[in-house]
């Protein structure tokens, strides 16, 4: 692939850009920010945080597009998807095709805009915030990075050539791993944007304060359940979220809370200055991709009856929250999911530990 356009370089796309650029691909970085653009081809992009990093770039406007693109990654909200594509239809090569690394399950949509045959999906493993015009902070330790920043496949399943090379572009910045079940590993990745991202979104906290918070996890384990149980109904083959089969994360799975917990305070713990994309878009007082996180899944839910009243207390709280233009108050979003978990889980037995889980 000889010409590659990153279309939505906020956060993830101007770290991804810029490492894609100075691995010495001609790459270009298209965002509708007016201020970011120029800035980033002034001075370049300038990657903070863990690790501090100027790599000089080519950026555009859509509008200012031109030439023909064998590679379009698309890494702008779900809410943007269309118009992000429109400048792009007409400027694929014979052979160019879409990857997208979106938040939630966009695969289909995108097929539906360029074709399912120009249609690549996959998943970003790391975090970042967009600090302002030219400047993104990566919030995800640099080594974990390194060890693992994406996985993509092909829509059909299959391991074509065209993926193995999409890896090996999107290897510029850590490792990319292909699969043969990118449906599974897309709701797999959103169960964890339902639960850790719907909660930083709906309390208005980073990743180490979700964490942190007891409440906050136990409700993750309901999320979880629930994420879980809507994929399954709908037929949905979801990849594991770590050493032990999917099922082992529901409630009455194999492992217990206290595990489930542990594993997953752990798992964050790379990520503990991050917070949600979502809980960035309320900061910056614009629309955020609630319908596409836990909207998805309470849409997936009520189609096959399954109850998920975690997942709508936090579609609940940020879309207030998005509705008022405000951000949601930490110990407020906390004692919400108390008085749900208040609800659902057993009262403990006298001089029991309190939780009601296993």
């Amino acid at each position: 692939m000889q010409r590659i356009a990153v279309v939505g370089a906020g956060s993830l796309g101007t770290i991804t850009g810029a490492l894609i650029a100075e691995r010495g691909y001609e790459v270009v970085l298209v965002d509708a920010n007016a201020a970011h653009v120029e800035a980033l081809n002034r001075s370049g992009a300038h990657i903070a945080g863990h690790i501090d990093r100027v790599v000089p770039v080519t950026a555009a406007l859509p509008q200012d597009v031109t030439g023909e693109f064998d590679l379009v990654i698309l890494l702008t909200k779900q809410v943007y998807t269309e118009q992000a594509l429109e400048p792009f239809l007409g400027r694929l090569s014979p052979e160019g095709v879409v990857c997208t690394l979106q938040n939630g399950t966009p695969e289909q949509h995108v097929a539906e805009i360029v074709g399912a045959e120009r249609t690549l999906a996959g998943n970003v493993r790391f975090s970042a915030i967009y600090r302002g015009p030219g400047e993104s902070q990566l919030a995800t330790t640099w080594e974990q990075t390194l060890a693992h920043s994406f996985d993509v496949g092909e829509l059909d399943g299959s391991l074509t050539d065209r993926l193995r090379e999409t890896a090996e572009i999107l290897s510029s910045v850590g490792h990319c791993g292909l699969t043969d079940n990118i449906t599974g590993m897309k709701w797999s990745k959103l169960l964890i944007n339902s639960t850790f991202s719907g909660l930083s979104a709906a309390c208005g906290g980073t990743f180490g304060e979700v964490i942190d918070a007891p409440p906050l996890m136990r409700a993750a384990l309901h999320l979880l359940d629930e994420g879980i149980r809507a994929g399954q109904a709908a037929g949905i083959d979801i990849e594991s979220l770590g050493p032990a089969p999917i099922d082992a994360f529901t409630l009455d799975g194999e492992w217990s809370a206290e595990r489930t917990i542990a594993f997953f305070t752990d798992s964050i713990e790379k990520h503990r200055q991050a917070e949600a994309s979502m809980l960035q878009d309320l900061r910056k007082g614009i629309d955020c991709e609630r319908d596409f996180i836990n909207g998805r899944v309470i849409e997936v839910a009520e189609r096959h009856g399954v109850e998920v009243p975690f997942n709508r207390l936090a579609y609940t709280l940020i879309s207030q929250a998005e509705a008022e233009r405000t951000v949601p108050r930490f110990a407020d979003g906390v004692a919400a999911f108390e008085e749900l978990l208040a609800g659902v889980e057993p009262a403990p037995a006298e001089g029991a530990a309190a939780g009601g889980l296993r």
